[in-house]
């Protein structure tokens, strides 16, 4: 098979040329389009919008005093704090006979207990769970915006 290579290559060098010449060009602008068009920030899941975290970090000594204050709450069985990027969850475990009007007084409570630093940078959601007749149910979610004072609930 080589040979039947080298006889092409050698009846037709003109086309071979202009072919090699075209495939290098080609190559070249698919690097130059990648290179412009798509951003090294894709790397990141967030790109550049989370360059200044450090300086409003949610750090793990604020998460575990703020969990340790919110599992104090009467009525609270369990807590789980998730960051993602900027945005803070709070998986809540309620017991069965704490009501919707009650869980939003927790969640306000709640709200306290972070620094302003933290409530100015990052938004907020919280996800109540409830156990009853051994089923898991999400009566309310509320979802607090950086730039919000006030805690947006839904209730199901």
């Amino acid at each position: 098979m080589l040979p039947k290579i080298k006889k092409f290559i050698k009846k037709n060098k003109k086309q071979v040329k202009i072919g090699l010449i075209v495939l290098i060009i080609l190559i070249v602008f698919l690097v130059l389009y990648k290179s412009l068009f798509y951003s090294n920030s894709e790397k990141a899941t967030y790109g550049v919008r989370l360059r200044d975290i450090e300086d409003n970090e949610f750090t793990k000594e604020e998460q575990k005093e703020v969990k340790e204050k919110s599992s104090d709450i009467e009525g609270v069985s369990s807590l789980e704090i998730v960051i993602k990027g900027r945005l803070i969850k709070f998986f809540v475990t309620f017991d069965e006979g704490v009501s919707n009007d009650d869980m939003k007084n927790k969640f306000n409570e709640m709200v306290g207990y972070i620094s302003d630093k933290v409530k100015n940078y990052y938004d907020i959601t919280f996800y109540a769970i409830q156990d009853k007749d051994d089923k898991e149910n999400y009566p309310l979610i509320g979802y607090k915006h950086k730039s919000n004072a006030e805690i947006t609930f839904d209730e199901f």
